[in-house]
């Protein structure tokens, strides 16, 4: 009976995938909140404000303006100190 139980688990899977039953408690890491499957680890992005997960619509959302994001870093400043490396050679022999 036991071998049933197991080719049946085998093609559910196949056919309808984790269904996410038993998750962790919310993680925030790098601004992104999301909870893990314990039986596939896959993560389930999650909702701090509305409490629930996150649509695949919202995802895919939320990647698309992480992605179109620019950062400017600040520049160097441009000091006395930035001199050529041909500069810096000694002459000593």
């Amino acid at each position: 009976m036991n071998i049933f139980l197991t080719i049946f688990n085998f093609f559910y899977e196949i056919f309808f995938g984790c269904s996410h039953e038993r998750l962790t408690r919310p993680f925030t890491l790098q601004e992104q909140t999301y909870k893990v499957c314990l039986d596939c680890g896959n993560q389930v992005y999650y909702s701090p404000i509305t409490m629930r997960p996150l649509s695949a619509r919202e995802v895919r959302r939320m990647k698309a303006v992480q992605a179109s994001e620019v950062r400017v870093m600040a520049p160097v400043s441009s000091t006395p100190s930035m001199i050529q490396p041909n500069e810096r050679k000694s002459n000593a022999a």
